[in-house]
C-alpha cells in the first residue's frame, strides 16, 4: 500500500512539472514606440464640447476642414458643428449668437465686426491662398496674359462674353466687387453679368454650364475640377488676388446679448483658435493638397 501511495505522489509530482513546462507565461516588455502601432488615449470630454464654427465655403467645400478638424476633435474632445456660408451670412450667424467663432475671408466686413463690438479676440490673419479667375479654355476674351485681375475684368467687361458672381455678400463676391471697382466698371446692370446669389460650388457649376468667367478661390476649383469641363485656370496669382484667411472669437458678453439668452462656449472657441495657430495645424495647413491635386493649396502667413 505505501508503495502504491508513493507511486502516486511520484506521479503527480511529474504531471505537474510538465504541465509547468507547458504553460505561457505573460511577460511585459519595454519597445520603442512604434508610431504605427499606436493607439489614442481616451480624451476626457470637456464641459460644454460642441464648438459652433460659423466659416466661408471656400475652406470647407476645398475640403481643409473635413482634414484637419478630426485632428482636433480627436486630441480634445470637442465635436466642431461647421455653418458653411459666404461670410456677410457666417458674420449674421455670430452677431445672432448662433456660433462661437469665425473663420472668414473678408477684411472690411471682419474689421467692422470688430468695431461693433462682437469680437472677443483681434482679427487673427494666419493663413491665405489666391483667388483665381476661371473661364473657358479658349479664353474668349483674352485673359490670360493680361497683368492683374482688374485688366483681365477690363476685357471680359469689354469681350461681354460673359460672367458669373456669386452675388452673395461673400468674401469672394466682395473681393470680385473690388477688383471691378479698380476697373472702374460696374457690370450690375449688363447682360453678360450673372448675379446669382449663390455658394461657390453652385457659382462654379453654373459657370460651367454657361461657359462663362468667374472668380474663385483655387483650392475649391481644383476640389471640383473633375466636375468642371468646360472651365480652366486662365489667371492667377496676380497681384490684387491675393486672398487672407482670419479667425474671430465671439464675444460671450457683447452689447447686443444683453438680455438674451445667448449662450457662447468661449472656452471653446478658444481651444479651436489655440489649436488652428499651432505648429501642428500649421504642418497640416502646409501639407494640404499636396497628395491630392499635386501642389500647396493654403500658405501660412509668417509670424
Amino acid at each position: 500500500m505505501k508503495k502504491l501511495i508513493a507511486l502516486l505522489m511520484a506521479l503527480v509530482i511529474v504531471l505537474s512539472f510538465a504541465a509547468c513546462a507547458g504553460k505561457t507565461t505573460d511577460v511585459t516588455t519595454t519597445a520603442a514606440p512604434d508610431a504605427s502601432q499606436a493607439t489614442t488615449q481616451p480624451v476626457a470630454t470637456p464641459e460644454n464640447p460642441v464648438i459652433r464654427l460659423a466659416t466661408t465655403t471656400s475652406v470647407n467645400d476645398s475640403g481643409l476642414l473635413p482634414y484637419l478638424l478630426p485632428a482636433f476633435e480627436a486630441e480634445t474632445g470637442y465635436k466642431v458643428e461647421v455653418a458653411s456660408a459666404g461670410t456677410g451670412v457666417a458674420i449674421g450667424y455670430a452677431k445672432s449668437g448662433d456660433a462661437d467663432l469665425l473663420l472668414v475671408h473678408s477684411k472690411k466686413q471682419e474689421e467692422a465686426f470688430i468695431e461693433e463690438g462682437f469680437a472677443s479676440t483681434e482679427r487673427l490673419s494666419f493663413m491665405y491662398n489666391f483667388f483665381v479667375i476661371v473661364g473657358p479654355a479658349d479664353d474668349p476674351a483674352g485673359i490670360k496674359d493680361l497683368a492683374t485681375a482688374a485688366d483681365c475684368f477690363k476685357a471680359i467687361a469689354e469681350a461681354g462674353t460673359g460672367f458669373a458672381s456669386r452675388g452673395d455678400n461673400s468674401g469672394t463676391h466682395n473681393k470680385e466687387t473690388a477688383i471691378w471697382e479698380s476697373a472702374e466698371i460696374d457690370p450690375s446692370a449688363e447682360s453678360w453679368y450673372s448675379s446669382l446669389g449663390k455658394g461657390m460650388g453652385d457659382t462654379l457649376t453654373t459657370a460651367n454650364e454657361m461657359k462663362v468667367y468667374a472668380l474663385t478661390d483655387k483650392a475649391t476649383f481644383l476640389s471640383m475640377k473633375d466636375s468642371l469641363p468646360n472651365l480652366a485656370i486662365l489667371k492667377e496669382e496676380a497681384d490684387d488676388m491675393k486672398n487672407t484667411y482670419s479667425l474671430l472669437g465671439v464675444k460671450a458678453d457683447a452689447a447686443a446679448f444683453a438680455g438674451t439668452d445667448v449662450s457662447i462656449n468661449t472656452e471653446g472657441a478658444n481651444a479651436l483658435i489655440e489649436w488652428m495657430l499651432s505648429d501642428e495645424a500649421a504642418a497640416l495647413i502646409a501639407d494640404y493638397g499636396k497628395e491630392q491635386y499635386g501642389e500647396q493649396l493654403f500658405f501660412l502667413i509668417e509670424k
